[in-house]
């Protein structure tokens, strides 16, 4: 009855968590990947008032043509440039599918970064290709060598993820002009999920246009980290004519559209100023980083709401998992992300009461196994 694309499909690692925060009296979470912070009460009157107002019905597929018009300006505000051709989608994750559809044909492959966000290797199993990874652990820079190990004769895409989920890595200009050569040397189309590009704690951030040929570059980026609304679903892709328009095909048999009204919010959102959300969170990360400094081997993230540090004494992720739960810590095992099972993620998109609370039980977690 169910097909073998669906069987190969595997529970996702992160949504276990979810169970256990419904179970577990009095979580302390650091494991979720969205801001803790709600949507701008503007934002929800500019919504409201479109549901109020009628604006309840499809868009054109490619979504509001002042909306897109935004983003493509969004983007030759931040960064000098560009493509000029753009979508409104289901999320980035939207976005990511619709790609991915467009760009592979079975049996082609698709390199990611391990760690990587656990969708990528999922949606390449969806769309009948096959992935392989690059090494993008933090200590070492992102080198043509490094990208170049993981290429094949059968590769078509090449996937970044800048800030990272799940490190927090931000790629430097340097690293993007890596991808950019490998990209050209092997006629590749490179991928840059970008949403978490608000959340840039090491200014300036470098963004893959500026570095990756514009007709070999889908952008993709969205709303729902920057302004507290993962539940809206609105995401934007931009990249050459071709791939937008093959892109907007398969939304139009699939997604059909981003939400109405939401995209009127979204378009709103453009003039909402976050700076204040994202200097908390820079101030989050440090309280993590700072805090759990004296027993974690941890880089701080550049950007991103994640930290990455690795697990002590080399016990694996199950034997910590049961020590955090003794505590009632939620993190997401690194595994979930990686073919290694060394690290963790750790979320500090939560109140500075919770981080403390999770900074002293992941410091108690480490003294505990140093004693053995």
């Amino acid at each position: 009855m169910i097909s073998r694309r669906a069987q190969r499909i595997p529970e996702s690692g992160i949504r276990r968590i979810f169970e256990l925060v419904a179970s577990t009296p009095d979580p302390i979470n650091l494991s979720i990947g969205q801001a803790h912070f709600d949507v701008p009460d503007v934002l929800k009157d500019v919504a409201t008032s479109a549901i109020q107002q009628g604006f309840n019905r499809y868009t054109v597929t490619q979504g509001l043509p002042e909306l897109n018009e935004r983003i493509v300006g969004m983007l030759a505000d931040r960064y000098g440039t560009g493509n000029t051709w753009s979508l409104v989608t289901s999320g980035v994750s939207g976005g990511l599918m619709l790609g991915f559809l467009a760009l592979l044909d079975p049996g082609d492959e698709v390199l990611i970064p391990d760690p990587y966000f656990t969708m990528y290797a999922v949606l390449a199993e969806m769309s009948d290709a096959t992935w392989r990874t690059y090494d993008l652990y933090p200590g070492k820079p992102l080198t043509e060598a490094t990208l170049q190990a993981g290429v094949t004769e059968r590769t078509r895409v090449l996937l970044i993820n800048s800030p990272s989920n799940p490190t927090g890595r931000t790629l430097s200009g340097a690293e993007l002009d890596a991808v950019a050569a490998v990209a050209r040397r092997h006629d590749l189309v490179v991928v840059s999920d970008e949403i978490y590009q608000d959340f840039v704690y090491e200014l300036p951030f470098a963004s893959a246009c500026q570095h990756v040929d514009a007709d070999r570059l889908l952008l993709l980026g969205g709303f729902s980290k920057t302004y507290g609304m993962p539940g809206w679903r609105l995401g934007w892709a931009t990249g050459p004519e071709p791939l937008i328009d093959a892109m907007r095909r398969f939304q139009q048999f699939s997604f059909v559209c981003a939400p109405a009204p939401l995209q009127q919010a979204a378009l709103a959102a453009l003039d909402v100023d976050m700076s204040a959300e994202i200097e908390a969170y820079r101030a989050k990360r440090d309280r993590i980083i700072d805090g759990i400094a004296d027993h974690y081997a941890c880089s701080r993230p550049g950007g991103s709401f994640y930290a990455w540090p690795e697990i002590p004494g080399d016990i694996g992720s199950e034997r910590f998992m049961e020590r955090a739960l003794k505590r009632r810590l939620l993190v997401v095992p690194g595994k979930a992300f990686s073919a290694r099972d060394s690290h963790l993620r750790v979320s500090f998109a939560a109140d500075d009461d919770m981080l403390d609370r999770g900074v002293d039980a992941l410091c108690a977690i480490a003294e505990e196994i140093r004693r053995g």
